[in-house]
């Protein structure tokens, strides 16, 4: 796989960790994907991290320049992604990521498919989200 790719993949599956554990413990649930009354659908966490539920998944403000936009895969799991996502998520953090285009992670995620690095998720499963080989 390509290591940028590889990267860009890391570093999104690490904040997504880390705006789920926020929302656990500010929201004082351990299934933040299950969320419903009395939790809002927006709100604060611990009045400084904003975060909006949006169908299957959730967006983060980490910190004012920090965030982070998400879906939950089956039962709730976190180490999904997709092409859109990924893009989004360099898009936030151009000085982390000065070189790279939307246009190369397209490429790359496709030689990523191709290459069987990355797998969709079984298509039972709700969503489009795609995971690394070794976690499927």
């Amino acid at each position: 796989m390509n290591t940028e790719l590889l990267k860009i993949i890391s570093d999104f599956k690490e904040k997504v960790e880390e705006a789920n554990e926020l929302l656990k413990r500010y929201l004082e649930i351990d299934e933040p994907h299950n969320w419903g009354p009395p939790i809002e659908q927006v709100g604060m966490l611990g009045g400084k991290h904003k975060y909006f539920f949006h169908g299957i998944g959730c967006k983060v403000h980490i910190s004012k320049k920090d965030i982070v936009d998400f879906d939950y895969g089956a039962n709730g799991r976190i180490d999904g992604f997709d092409e859109w996502r990924l893009c989004g998520f360099v898009r936030t953090r151009s000085k982390q990521y000065p070189n790279v285009k939307e246009s190369n992670i397209k490429q790359w995620f496709q030689e990523a498919i191709e290459a069987k690095e990355i797998k969709k998720a079984d298509p039972r499963e709700y969503g489009n989200l795609y995971y690394l080989v070794q976690n499927t």
